[in-house]
């Protein structure tokens, strides 16, 4: 009597079992959660960046927030307060410290102790980010903040975490 392998159905089973669990470990990881994201700032969405300037302005040793216009995906934490109510499809504009460097790397003197950064390692128009917000841009960013954005008075927040997400 001869041996035989395992049947076509068993096979296709297992190939099945292995494609369903590395899609679901890529999804697990794409939501930009995390542990700091989470208890950061006022708010917390994930947004997707609508466009961003092909090189951020070279101001020599000038270390300033960029502001750039995002669609509001998800809410996870609404304003405490209640003053910005944002809800998926909103338009916001972010402002991220030294947006030229990657998030984790953009912590210094300049804003203290306080934690800042993230995960996001470049900026690019079209992708999702989550990130945990604050508002009153303008006294937050450390060093100024170039917002060419319009209208101006509408849904200014500054960036203090910022994380990829895959949606």
């Amino acid at each position: 009597m001869e041996a035989r392998g395992p049947g076509p159905l068993r096979g296709i089973a297992t190939i099945a079992l292995v494609a369903l669990s590395l899609w679901w470990l890529a999804k697990r990881g794409q939501t930009g959660a995390d542990e700091q994201i989470g208890k950061l700032g006022r708010l917390e969405v994930t947004a997707r960046l609508l466009e961003r300037p092909d090189a951020f302005p070279d101001l020599g040793a000038y270390r300033y927030t960029y502001v750039l216009p995002y669609q509001v995906i998800e809410v996870h934490r609404p304003d405490p307060a209640g003053g910005h109510r944002l809800a998926p499809g909103d338009p916001i504009f972010v402002g991220h410290y030294k947006p030229w460097l990657p998030r984790s790397a953009i912590q210094d003197g300049d804003w203290g102790d306080a934690p800042l950064g993230g995960r996001l390692d470049r900026f690019v128009a079209g992708e999702s980010h989550r990130m945990a917000l604050d508002y009153a841009l303008e006294d937050l960013a450390p060093s100024g903040a170039l917002d060419y954005c319009f209208p101006p008075s509408t849904n200014r927040f500054f960036a203090v975490w910022t994380n990829p997400a895959g949606f």
